[in-house]
């Protein structure tokens, strides 16, 4: 088949990050893969294509007419049609599903989260029933798919878009002396809640001083909160927080750490969490997306009650406070990845995906519209 690759943008995200595994994978099972992109916006995600040598077009500039990236995909379709348009992300969904509707190409989509925006629920679910098959990154997503989207469930198939990184480093152990390093990545968005993390360690420098001291807490990532959270960081006077940007090889950086925090306000699967648990970290959430599941299911870290900077520094504190635990719960992270998350079981879920496209929705497809 040839697969043109239709997402959001080539900024720096989980649903971004793992489009070269993607790649690779349908390239492997002998199909043409190409990254259609609605919009630049930071890039981080171009250099991993380039790396691996797989082909992609921006279809708008920042700060172009909304339909733009619809008009340039319509024309790219026409004159090059593929043989499915394949969605990532809310943007790159809407896109592919309409030039999809008007160039007669089956259109499977991607949904990365247990959330829609507000001012785009009407189009999404109005546009929701041309896709011919949704593709949910976790249980989870699937059951927001089928009760907040309408998505009839033959319509949807699970493909976790997660698989053990390869080389896993060793990890710091904590046995209570010297600094604790608590960290986390991702966009830097307002959803990710970052400047209620850069709060709780304001907290806890506060009510209790003396394990402030001995703390470090960053953030790994890129993205428009940038300069805010450094604001608030300088408002607040924390030495013992740092924003240390976008790291492209994430191990590099999950590696420093002790304990990882994840506190969004909604998710997916949520890759980033899932990284720092294969990389043999305790965690820290919020009860959303897949974290519902796998952190209340299994002794792999902490959901929290309230999102606040008060319930999330007294996490942090037990932690602190209890080598034990901790270093029993970064054990625990790292078998339960290993033991959900093969490189296998990541191959075996999207060939069966795969082949019901080949097999039943092309065909269909062909016959529904007179090929």
């Amino acid at each position: 088949m040839k697969i043109y690759y239709v997402i959001s943008s080539l900024e720096g995200g989980g649903a971004e990050f793992v489009l070269p595994d993607l790649a690779d994978f349908f390239i492997s099972q002998g199909h043409e893969f190409k990254v259609l992109a609605c919009l630049p916006r930071d890039m981080e995600t171009a250099a991993l294509l380039e790396d691996r040598n797989i082909p992609y077009q921006l279809m708008s500039l920042n700060g172009d007419h909304r339909l733009k990236s619809t008009y340039n995909l319509l024309k790219i379709v026409k004159k090059f049609p593929p043989d499915v348009i394949w969605t990532s992300l809310a943007r790159g969904a809407m896109d592919g599903q309409i030039v999809g509707k008007l160039c007669n190409i089956p259109v499977v989509s991607w949904k990365h989260s247990a959330n829609i925006m507000a001012h785009k629920a009407s189009a999404v679910r109005f546009l929701q029933k041309y896709s011919q098959l949704w593709v949910a990154d976790s249980d989870g997503v699937a059951d927001f798919l089928r009760t907040n989207m309408g998505v009839t469930a033959d319509r949807i198939m699970t493909w976790p878009l997660f698989k053990v990184p390869e080389n896993l480093p060793e990890m710091p152990v904590w046995d209570g002396n010297g600094i604790f390093r608590i960290g986390s990545m991702g966009r830097l968005h307002p959803v990710k809640n970052f400047d209620v993390m850069v709060h709780s360690i304001d907290y806890i420098n506060k009510t209790y001083p003396e394990i402030g001291k001995r703390i470090r807490f960053s953030i790994a990532g890129a993205g428009g909160e940038k300069q805010r959270l450094l604001n608030l960081i300088q408002e607040l006077q924390l030495t013992n927080v740092e924003l240390v940007g976008f790291y492209t090889n994430v191990m590099d950086y999950l590696k420093t750490l002790h304990l990882y925090t994840q506190i969004s306000t909604f998710e997916g699967m949520c890759i980033a969490l899932h990284e720092a648990l294969a990389a043999g970290l305790p965690v820290i959430s919020t009860p959303v997306g897949e974290m519902r599941f796998c952190v209340k299911n299994n002794p792999i870290g902490t959901l929290l009650e309230e999102n606040s900077p008060e319930a999330l520094g007294e996490a942090i504190v037990e932690y602190f406070y209890n080598p034990v635990k901790t270093n029993e719960y970064a054990t625990n992270a790292r078998a339960y990845i290993q033991s959900r998350y093969s490189k296998k079981a990541f191959q075996d879920a999207g060939k069966v995906i795969l082949n019901r496209i080949e097999t039943e929705i092309l065909p269909s497809f062909n016959r529904d519209n007179g090929d």
